[in-house]
C-alpha cells in the first residue's frame, strides 16, 4: 500500500525558530512589499512633518539679522549660533523620522502583536536619528566651509563623495535602527543582521540618491541636510526610505526565500 505523499510545505517539521517566534509574527524573512510600503508610509509622514513642524528652533532676531558690512565676530557668532539651531532642529525632525520608519515598517510588517518589535524599532530607530542628525549636520557644515576645493576619487567630484558622507550618516543610522526592530521578531542574531543591512542601505541609498541627481538634475544643491525644495524633499525621503527597506528585506533572506520556493 502506497504512503500518501504529503506537500512539502506541510511534511518539514517545525524549526525552532518557528516554535519561539512571536505570535503573528511567524513569517520569516520579512515580505519585501509590506516593508517597502511601510517605507512610503513613514516617508509620507516624515513629509508631513518636515512641512508643518520643521524648524522647531529659530533664532534670535538681534543674532539672524546681520548688518551689512558687520564685523567678522559677527558672523561668526551668527554661524555658530546657526549650525546649533540646526543640529537641534535635525535632531528633532529625523528623531521623529526615524521612529515613523521603524514603527510602520514593524506593523504593516508583521501586525500589531510583535510589542518587542515595534519598541525595539521605534526607539532605536528614533535614537539612532537622532544621533546621526548630529553627525549629518557637522559634515555638511565642514562641506560647505571647504566648497570649491578642486580635487576627485575615483573621478568622483570631493563635494558630491562629501553629499554621499553626509546622507549617509544619518540614513544608516536610522536604516540600523528599522533594521534591528525587524529583527527583534526572531531574536539578536536576524537583528544584529537586518540590522546591517538597514545600515548598508542607508550609505547604498546616499550613493544612489547623489550620483543620479548630480547626473539627471545638475543645478540641484546638494549642500545641506535635507533638500531645498518641496519636489526634491519628497524624492528624498522615499528613494531613503525604500532603499534601506529593500535592503532589510533582501538581506534577511528574502531573495533565499524565493529562490527555494
Amino acid at each position: 500500500m502506497q504512503s500518501e505523499e504529503k506537500p512539502i510545505s506541510d511534511s518539514r517539521p517545525p524549526t525552532q525558530s518557528d516554535v519561539d517566534a512571536p505570535l503573528g509574527v511567524a513569517n520569516w524573512p520579512p515580505n519585501i512589499l509590506r516593508l517597502v510600503f511601510g517605507a512610503i508610509v513613514a516617508a509620507a509622514l516624515s513629509f508631513i512633518v518636515l512641512k508643518t513642524i520643521h524648524p522647531v528652533f529659530v533664532l534670535p532676531e538681534d543674532i539672524a539679522k546681520v548688518p551689512e558690512q558687520a564685523p567678522i565676530e559677527v558672523y561668526e557668532k551668527h554661524d555658530k549660533a546657526q549650525y546649533e539651531a540646526d543640529g537641534k532642529n535635525y535632531s528633532v525632525l529625523f528623531g521623529i523620522a526615524g521612529a515613523l520608519f521603524g514603527l510602520s515598517s514593524v506593523l504593516l510588517t508583521f501586525g500589531p502583536k510583535s510589542i518587542k518589535a515595534l519598541g525595539v524599532a521605534v526607539v532605536s530607530a528614533g535614537g539612532l536619528g537622532v544621533v546621526g542628525a548630529y553627525l549629518s549636520n557637522w559634515m555638511f557644515n565642514n562641506m560647505r566651509a571647504t566648497s570649491g576645493r578642486s580635487g576627485t576619487l575615483m573621478g568622483i567630484p570631493m563635494d558630491s563623495i562629501q553629499s554621499i558622507a553626509g546622507y549617509s550618516l544619518v540614513w544608516s543610522f536610522i536604516g540600523l535602527g528599522v533594521g534591528l526592530g525587524i529583527g527583534a521578531t526572531r531574536g539578536f542574531s536576524k537583528s544584529l543582521v537586518a540590522g546591517i543591512s538597514g545600515f548598508v542601505g542607508g550609505a547604498l541609498a546616499a550613493m544612489l540618491y547623489v550620483i543620479f541627481t548630480a547626473q539627471f538634475f545638475m543645478r540641484t544643491t546638494m549642500n545641506q541636510v535635507i533638500p531645498y525644495d518641496d519636489v526634491s524633499q519628497a524624492i528624498w525621503l522615499v528613494v531613503f526610505a525604500v532603499v534601506i527597506a529593500i535592503c532589510i528585506s533582501l538581506g534577511s533572506g528574502e531573495k533565499q526565500k524565493k529562490s527555494s520556493v
